[in-house]
């Protein structure tokens, strides 16, 4: 079928089209349209003008359009949430019976929300490194940090374009999203909501395109070979490959390092409860291991407080977030690199680390694909979620992600 056929065709025509053309072609490719629906990427491989179609004039991702002309036939089997905390879990499932049993929601919306839920979960679990959703809405002071955590979510999500790919479906994920949060505030189980306007902060209320700017790996190799001091070095890998915010930078202690484990993991940081925003958990170091066993011998001495970044001056014995921020800044300078215009600074250099790793999520999840055609499953996630168990799924993740790393640091 020819673009202007596309064209052409309403809601109803792209449903008999479907149901027509793309589920005998499913057949003849061995999938079961009955208890499956194709992925994006086979789709858009089969059926281009399609997916531009739906897109264009519907606006309407394949998986809102799937949920639009009610398919597969079968109802979707219910997926677990077991690698949530128990009062996670529980307050999940307590959202979805409620919409089910009082507010008559179609099996179709529950599975939706379901599936939508479980992936946001997933991804905010991978990168805060906890189970538990629920703690941090427990107290308003929390309010600012895990509306961080959540935006930090949404720039992970954002890569993976199955999930995001369009202005409506980007509206519709975080709307959804938010409808559990609401749950949990009207029943006392949140003091507050951490998606309330979560749109307007990425720009998603007037104008499709995502204004978070983010470095590149070009600029992020020109800015580590400006750095002529090993300390700016340092603030370069700690921002660029570990992810880490300016005062987490500023902050980092010796006790905090494990370059050496004993199991022969990666090495880590380890923050304990209070030390970052996203409260305790740990931070592989897949990058950068020669720039900070450099900085620590550096400062080894009897005198040296701990701080890889000591400050003489300041009674934390640390420099300030707003030093690394200058000191980012002064290296791009340097470097001479600009961001639409601006110069860089350590949130851009962040953001750099999230796109990284979203894109190392879907590279992974692409390796799985004829893993899931085997099982007969739509996609090679449900592999990963399914079939892998989380310290399966990250030792991929991890890897692939040390990979997408390696060389930024001349390592």
């Amino acid at each position: 079928m020819t673009e202007t056929r596309y064209s052409t065709m309403d809601l109803a025509d792209c449903k008999a089209f479907y149901h027509e053309t793309v589920v005998p072609a499913m057949k003849d490719d061995g999938l079961n349209p009955t208890t499956e629906t194709p992925t994006y990427a086979w789709l858009n491989g089969r059926f281009p003008g399609l997916v531009k179609h739906l897109q264009r004039r519907f606006d309407l991702s394949p998986g809102q359009f799937y949920d639009e002309i009610e398919v597969p036939e079968d109802e979707k089997a219910s997926e677990p949430f077991d690698f949530l905390s128990d009062n996670t879990q529980r307050a999940i499932e307590e959202y979805l019976a409620e919409l089910s049993t009082r507010r008559g929601r179609a099996d179709a919306t529950i599975d939706t929300r379901r599936s939508i839920l479980r992936r946001y979960a997933k991804v905010y679990t991978n990168i805060h490194d906890t189970k538990d959703l629920l703690a941090p809405l427990e107290n308003p002071d929390e309010r600012v940090a895990e509306m961080d955590r959540v935006a930090a979510t949404f720039d992970v999500l954002d890569q993976l374009d199955e999930a995001l790919t369009t202005l409506a479906s980007r509206r519709k994920y975080v709307q959804d999203t938010r409808q559990f949060y609401k749950h949990l505030v009207m029943f006392g189980g949140a003091a507050y909501n951490p998606l309330a306007d979560l749109e307007i902060r990425f720009g998603w209320d007037t104008t499709p395109s995502w204004d978070n700017k983010a470095l590149d790996r070009d600029a992020v190799q020109r800015l580590y070979a400006a750095a002529t001091e090993l300390r700016d070095r340092f603030i370069v890998v700690a921002c660029c490959g570990w992810g880490l915010r300016p005062s987490e930078v500023a902050s980092l202690h010796i006790r905090q390092c494990n370059l050496d484990p004993d199991d022969n993991s990666h090495s880590y940081i380890e923050f304990a409860d209070g030390e970052r925003k996203n409260g305790p958990g740990t931070v592989a170091l897949l990058a950068g291991l020669k720039t900070v066993t450099e900085r620590i011998e550096a400062l080894s001495d009897p005198d040296w407080n701990g701080y890889l970044l000591p400050s003489s001056a300041a009674t934390t014995g640390h420099l300030t977030a707003e030093t690394v921020r200058r000191r980012f800044k002064s290296v791009a300078e340097v470097a001479d690199i600009t961001v639409d215009g601006d110069r860089p600074t350590p949130k851009t250099g962040r953001r750099f680390w999230y796109t990284t790793y979203g894109a190392a999520v879907r590279r992974v999840a692409e390796r799985f694909e004829d893993v899931a055609a085997e099982q007969g499953s739509a996609s090679a996630q449900v592999v990963l979620d399914n079939y892998l168990s989380e310290s399966e799924a990250r030792s991929h993740r991890r890897a692939e992600m040390r990979e997408a790393l390696a060389g930024l640091f001349d390592e």
